[in-house]
């Protein structure tokens, strides 16, 4: 009966690590994969810089440089780099912006503030290139 016990305990745990093993933070390689060249659509959360929550739109260009449209439908413009598997848009509008990691659960990939550990939004698609024209 002990063995049965152990076995279960030992299958219980397993589990629970494998849990946890599916979220995991993005590397800076991969963020970038995710990002630039590419527009990036958000359902922005109650952690938003803007303090809007609903959907925005940034697009990441090769150059640096990042355009949002946020969910109240103002234009943004800022600049953005890489910090130790961080992203950090330093936004004219919002200067010294926290910078944010990018944590996978699943198919899912939310956006949460380093400085606060609060969501700020979900990445809902991403698609090549800039069709939205944002900063144009």
């Amino acid at each position: 009966m002990h063995l049965v016990k152990h076995c279960a305990i030992a299958a219980t745990s397993m589990l629970a690590l494998t849990g946890l093993a599916v979220a995991a933070d993005l590397t800076e390689t991969e963020i970038k994969g995710l990002i630039v060249g590419k527009t990036v659509y958000l359902e922005t959360l109650a952690g938003t810089s803007t303090g809007a929550i609903g959907q925005g739109m940034i697009f990441y260009a090769p150059d640096g440089m990042a355009h949002y449209k946020t969910p109240k439908g103002e234009l943004w413009q800022g600049k953005y780099t890489f910090k130790s598997n961080t992203l950090c848009t330093d936004w004219k509008q919002l200067p010294n912006n926290p910078c944010s990691r990018y944590d996978k659960q699943g198919d899912t990939i939310n956006i949460i503030n380093v400085a606060t550990g609060q969501a700020r939004a979900k990445v809902a698609k991403t698609v090549p290139g800039n069709p939205e024209k944002l900063g144009q």
